[in-house]
């Protein structure tokens, strides 16, 4: 009975994923698919160049804000803390691959700051601004997200070897395996999303124009 509950919470997941905010809002505001446009990504990101930075700004809450619900779930209802391995990851699945537009969303970068937050609130908000100060410099979201989500998982390392509690909610490998594996799951559906621009960002040995335009 117990895993039965878990594999519907995750189904459940997996439909709290697909609803997607960028999508919704270009849709209705300006009449047009946002995967057709821009990075044609339907994410934060593709949602500020299309619509500007109050509409990205509620996009990336919406976009967080379901993951949380997703990852906080089988707490909120009695189940094993270990559920969360299985809502987790298909929060991200259906945001990335979901259902209700045939199966191409966006890349997961702020439902996986949802998920670090709900797990790991204060190492996320640490991280969050050394992540702020590489965009800035850099002028490069994609640069910021990568140092951000480095240092969160460095701190939810030492969160579980020094026993940490103010930076994660329960320090443990369920935490930290967690948020690395799925910080490794995003920037590899992100590489492959992109592989034509890496491989020539390799040619010309440019670090720049491997993100340039993402």
């Amino acid at each position: 009975m117990e895993l039965l509950s878990i594999a519907l919470l995750g189904l459940a997941a997996y439909l709290i994923g697909s609803v997607s905010p960028s999508y919704t809002l270009v849709h209705y505001l300006k009449g047009i698919d946002i995967r057709d446009v821009g990075s044609h990504n339907a994410g934060t990101l593709n949602s500020f160049h299309q619509l500007g930075a109050w509409w990205a700004i509620l996009v990336f809450i919406v976009d967080a804000g379901k993951a949380a619900v997703a990852t906080l779930l089988p707490t909120w209802v009695g189940l094993p803390e270990w559920s969360v391995l299985v809502t987790a990851p298909l929060v991200i699945v259906g945001h990335n691959w979901t259902v209700l537009l045939k199966f191409r969303g966006g890349k997961g970068a702020a439902c996986l700051i949802g998920i670090c937050l709900a797990l790991a609130p204060a190492s996320t908000m640490i991280a969050i601004v050394p992540g702020v100060i590489v965009l800035f410099l850099s002028k490069n979201a994609i640069a910021g997200l990568v140092a951000g989500f480095a240092v969160a998982n460095v701190l939810n390392l030492a969160a579980w070897l020094f026993n940490v509690e103010w930076l994660v909610l329960a320090p443990g490998w369920l935490q930290f395996g967690l948020c690395l594996f799925l910080t490794l799951f995003v920037a590899v559906v992100y590489g492959i999303s992109i592989r034509v621009q890496l491989l020539e960002a390799f040619r010309q040995k440019s670090v720049r124009r491997a993100f340039y335009g993402s």
